[in-house]
């Protein structure tokens, strides 16, 4: 009897911890608002401050062993989109969940399994509220976070790497974007085609990009536009202009992005130092529309209208410059005026396809252009030597005139181009490790130009240059110029993963916590197993192909990129996760044909000769990301060091921001450097950029060769030597000189910030430094830009408050109660007043002897910008 009431005690007892310890095999699967599989979902369950985690596979399934009773869930694919839920998880041996459906649709299901925060191995910028920024657009943000760069804030220029602005692509909607001709100031310029209030996505190569993009020398910039499933608008006003935009997604088929945006920035303009009547006026509008035809098939429309007005009347200008030692004033009196008008339109549609295994995309664009610049402006200068002894009761004032003159500058030019280009592009995905990429496609490009440009400089009463039988111009541009050009492309592309042997890893951590009961911090030990680690090779494989009919040129660029993915742990918070490490080498050849200012000659014809500029990149970086400071989120850090061989280099000459070539592929060269970015949230829930960038690039010339000159004296001749009779020669060879973008340092801050106790009040700022540039004589001769430029430093500040209240419960009843932002921002341009100088302006007297006086850019300016958001 004993021994059966023991049996039964045993019995009893097994069964009680049975049931407290017995597993159930929790099953489900995670798919997007169209039922394909999200792969990657991080999946939590959580019972009495118990996690346990796991995520989907490619499949979308999950699958975790957690005890019976009550469980809440939560299901993340990224930061946004989340699905929480609590059940009761019954006391059975496998128990399945009902398909977790999360309201988005993934548009990269044919992807091979790779970072969804990279695509076409261009990986995303963290994102960011570009609205609040100081000059928000989306090519400063990128200035400040990447490895491009910018000196001049009164325009959306930026160069990459040793490049200038015309060997960037930009993609919106996977369209092809271009941008107007004739733009020769910042001022002229107006805004990007890039709205910053439809944005949704931003993703930026430096270098070393795959062969599915075009067939430029230095970067990708690929935005995508939001797709919108509800109603949401915005306005935006300030001193500078207004924007506003509004979004909604009508059933779950049609979606469509409207957007305006006016500016007028002649107060941003007289700071300037040229003073006078700034009259801009900049314009436009856009559209994108989605239409799902069926699950498979969906319809985009694309429509951009922008309109440049700039009028401008200068009266004088004012210049001061030199040393503490040696000062100088510059000073010119105006008469006349100029008048800009571009008009540019862009089309396009686009038939998309998507499938289990197969996605294919259809675009056709249209491009056109009307564009004039008119200007008759005549100056009366002289230049003044300051006294630079503080003795002296004339110190500061002018104590000799160095020289005197007029200049007249006149332009009539007209040009209209046309833009016209149809591509298809494909994935197929063999499996989760494996995909084929395919495309091609058309462009005809259409340009007519009618050029009739002078420039005559007078001094002393003498013309420049002189010329006993009559009067000589400075510069003569002339020329009734037509270019029709075809292009044609196409490129394959093999994307491969492999994986080793799956197998669970140990992992184990010491950590150093707070005891709650005693309050004192303790050692405790944290471990796990980790299931099926592996690390990952991947490899993108590519070749481009690119035809073009005005100087039959025929071009093939190979390209490759090899990742590497490492098993790493790290402990954060409560658990174990796979830490981001990448690895990656990137080669290739990458050739830019020319387009049209490249055929363009300083004297107003075309050369039909040129052919495309050609380079070979080797990069070779790495991704780190890593916790701190108890963040949700990672901070990441990102590296690249990089060499770029150039020949057929058409060297080019920058003018503010036009760009001149010398239309003949004449020079070789290289462009080596190394950049590193870190982001992260520096203060809790703001994310904030720091980068560092270190660049050399220089370029060869053919045939540039020169002689000096040397008298009896065994002086070299210059044009102010008394004796001018040579006795003596020497040929120099320049060799490699420094190119027109070599910056040698750069670099930025976009840092963000809350006060403490009232987190609506933030602050925005934006720090910029660049080294010096080099620059020459205006005389188109490469190898006298020797000189330095001063180097450029600026800081803008913005200091917003969000008027609505933080608990928003409060405040659903009232009227205000939709909004979902009201902010008032108070922004400071140029916080520190620096005069950064653009360009140097060259005046020469009779004797042929230059000064070079800098043209300053904006000093210190003030706005105020009110955003409301629904």
């Amino acid at each position: 009897m004993t021994f059966l009431r023991y049996r039964i005690f045993i019995v009893l007892i097994t069964a009680c911890f049975s049931s407290v310890f017995a597993q159930v095999k929790v099953k489900g699967k995670c798919v997007d608002k169209k039922g394909n599989p999200l792969e990657l979902t991080t999946v939590r369950a959580d019972q009495n401050e118990m996690p346990y985690l796991t995520r989907t596979d490619f499949d979308g399934n999950f699958a975790l062993e957690i005890p019976a009773g009550k469980t809440r869930f939560l299901f993340q694919y990224d930061n946004t989109n989340k699905v929480e839920m609590e059940l009761m998880i019954p006391d059975v041996d496998s128990f399945v969940l009902e398909t977790i459906r999360f309201n988005f649709e993934n548009l990269d299901i044919v992807n091979i399994n790779r970072d969804r925060d990279i695509v076409n191995g261009v990986p995303s910028l963290p994102p960011y509220d570009y609205q609040r920024n100081p000059l928000s657009s989306v090519e400063k943000y990128i200035t400040y976070t990447t490895a491009a760069t910018s000196s001049n804030e009164l325009t959306n220029n930026y160069n990459v790497r040793g490049g200038n602005y015309d060997e960037n692509l930009v993609y919106v909607n996977g369209f092809l974007i271009n941008r107007p001709f004739l733009t020769r100031s910042g001022q002229q310029e107006g805004m990007s085609f890039i709205n910053t209030a439809l944005v949704k996505d931003v993703r930026f190569s430096a270098g070393g990009f795959q062969a599915v993009y075009g067939d430029k020398l230095s970067s990708v910039l690929d935005i995508e536009y939001k797709k919108p499933d509800s109603l949401h608008a915005s306005v935006m006003a300030s001193l500078l202009g207004v924007e506003g935009h509004m979004e909604q997604g009508i059933g779950s088929r049609f979606r469509y992005l409207v957007g305006g945006r006016y500016r007028s920035n002649g107060y941003l303009l007289n700071s300037l130092p040229t003073k006078g009547n700034y009259n801009p006026v900049f314009w436009d509008g856009q559209f994108v529309t989605e239409f799902d035809l069926n699950e498979k098939w969906q319809w985009t429309v694309l429509g951009h209208i922008s309109s440049n007005n700039y009028q401008f009347s200068p009266v004088s200008q004012q210049t001061d410059f030199g040393t503490a030692n040696e000062a100088y004033s510059f000073n010119i009196y105006f008469d006349g005026q100029e008048d800009t008008r571009f008009l540019t339109m862009t089309g396009g549609t686009a038939f998309k396809y998507t499938g289990k295994k197969l996605q294919a995309n259809t675009y056709l664009t249209a491009f056109r252009s009307n564009e004039r610049e008119y200007f008759d402006i005549q100056g009366q200068y002289y230049i003044n030597e300051l006294e630079t002894d503080p003795s002296k009761e004339e110190y500061g004032d002018s104590i000799a005139v160095l020289g005197v003159g007029t200049f007249m500058n006149h332009a009539r030019n007209r040009l209209t181009a046309s833009i016209l280009s149809a591509y298809h592009d494909a994935t197929y995905s063999f499996n989760e490790n494996s995909a084929f990429r395919y495309g091609f496609g058309i462009q005809h490009d259409d340009f007519s130009d009618v050029l009739s440009e002078w420039r005559m400089i007078d001094s002393a009463g003498y013309s420049v240059p002189q010329n006993t039988a009559g009067v000589d111009l400075f510069e003569v541009i002339k020329g009734r110029l037509k270019l029709q050009n075809d292009r044609v492309h196409a490129y394959v592309q093999q994307n491969q993963q492999w994986s080793g042997k799956k197998k669970d890893r140990f992992v184990s951590k010491v950590v150093k916590i707070k005891n709650d009961s005693t309050g004192l911090k303790v050692f405790r030990t944290f471990s796990d197993t980790m299931k099926g680690g592996t690390a990952k090779w991947e490899l993108d494989a590519g070749v481009r192909a690119l035809y073009t009919s005005f100087n039959t040129d025929f071009m093939v660029t190979p390209r490759v990129s090899i990742s590497f993915i490492p098993v790493k742990y790290v402990f954060h918070k409560d658990h174990f996760e796979r830490r981001s490490m990448k690895f990656r080498f990137a080669a290739g050849a990458y050739y830019q044909p020319p387009f049209y200012r490249e055929f363009r000659t300083f004297t107003g014809g075309l050369n039909p000769n040129v052919v495309a500029q050609k380079s070979l990149h080797f990069v070779l970086g790495g991704d780190y990301n890593f916790y701190m400071w108890g963040r949700e989120k990672p901070f990441k850090v990102s590296a690249e060091t990089y060499y770029k061989y150039l020949w057929d280099i058409n060297p080019y000459e920058i003018e503010n921001v036009r760009t001149r070539y010398y239309a003949d592929n004449i020079a070789k060269g290289y462009a080596v450097g190394f950049d590193a970015n870190m982001h992260g949230e520096f203060v809790k829930g703001l994310e904030s950029f720091f980068k560092i960038g270190v660049l050399s690039t220089k370029e060869d010339v053919e045939n540039d060769s020169y002689w000096n000159f040397y008298n009896a004296a065994g002086e070299r001749i210059t044009s102010i030597s008394e004796d001018q009779e040579p006795v003596d020669s020497v040929e120099v060879f320049p060799g490699y000189i420094r190119r027109p973008s070599d910056q040698r340092l750069n670099m930025g801050i976009l840092f963000q910030d809350h006060m403490p106790g009232l987190e609506r009040f933030m602050v925005q700022m934006g720090l910029n430094f660049g080294s010096r540039l080099p620059y020459g004589p205006p005389d188109f001769t490469r190898y006298k830009d020797t000189l330095s430029m001063k180097s450029y430093f600026r800081v803008d500040i913005g200091l917003s408050f969000d008027l609505l209240k933080k608990d928003r419960s409060k405040i659903q009843d009232k009227w205000y109660g939709k909004f979902s932002d009201a902010l008032v921002s108070f922004e400071v341009f140029n916080l520190l007043g620096i005069n950064n100088v653009l360009s140097k302006q060259w005046i020469q007297d009779v004797s042929g002897g230059y000064y070079a006086i800098p043209n300053y850019l904006t000093q210190r300016r003030f706005n105020l910008k009110i955003i409301v958001r629904i």
